[in-house]
């Protein structure tokens, strides 16, 4: 898909051929992946250009996960970091919370419960959908829950909004964007402010 939101990854891992499995993935995902065996190396990347998602492995020979998420949160605090871990014990998983982890991954990492791991934390940061064609349908979902739940019909809507019936079908099947005027206008029509609205995405 061409129409994704970009998202940049970091992955960090002493294992390479883990580097190499969970890079294949996400660029697949269409993500902005970085991978690296070595930690300093991770930490440098993330302190010139800020990663929105952290892939962190807990157990490395050279340093102990939990430093590596203590130093990529001191200088990259939006980074959603995730902890990896074949075997975690209590105490390394709460270290790598306190340390600013959001989740915990177990080894080996499998394709479907990172994609979803990673959805999760996407979500919380405000992309739900990364897609436009899905943000869209979700926007019109929306719209038209609101309609229906206030007996309102399109007809009605759209000429209270200053808009067609035809393009108000349009926007509520996802099938065309709307600009946030329009958008503005419909949502005034119902009665409802604009961060009501989003509330509900």
């Amino acid at each position: 898909m061409k129409d994704r939101i970009p998202v940049r990854a970091l992955v960090i891992d002493d294992d390479q051929s883990v580097c190499h499995r969970i890079n294949e993935w996400l660029t697949a995902e269409e993500y902005d992946v970085f991978a690296c065996t070595d930690s300093t190396t991770g930490l440098r990347e993330a302190a010139a250009a800020p990663f929105d998602l952290a892939l962190v492995d807990l157990r490395m020979p050279d340093v102990d996960g939990s430093d590596v998420i203590a130093a990529l949160m001191k200088s990259s605090p939006q980074t959603r970091v995730l902890a990896m871990s074949a075997f975690p014990e209590r105490e390394h998983v709460v270290r790598a919370m306190q340390a600013g982890a959001c989740d915990l991954l177990s080894k080996p990492i499998q394709k479907p419960s990172l994609l979803d791991a990673l959805g999760r934390q996407l979500a919380e940061l405000g992309f739900a959908e990364r897609t436009e064609s899905a943000f869209n349908r979700r926007l019109g979902n929306r719209l038209r829950e609101i309609r229906n739940a206030a007996s309102r019909t399109q007809q009605d809507v759209a000429a209270a909004a200053g808009i067609s019936a035809a393009q108000l079908s349009q926007i509520e099947l996802g099938k065309t964007a709307t600009t946030t005027w329009t958008l503005a206008r419909i949502c005034g029509a119902m009665k409802l402010s604009l961060s009501s609205f989003f509330q509900g995405m």
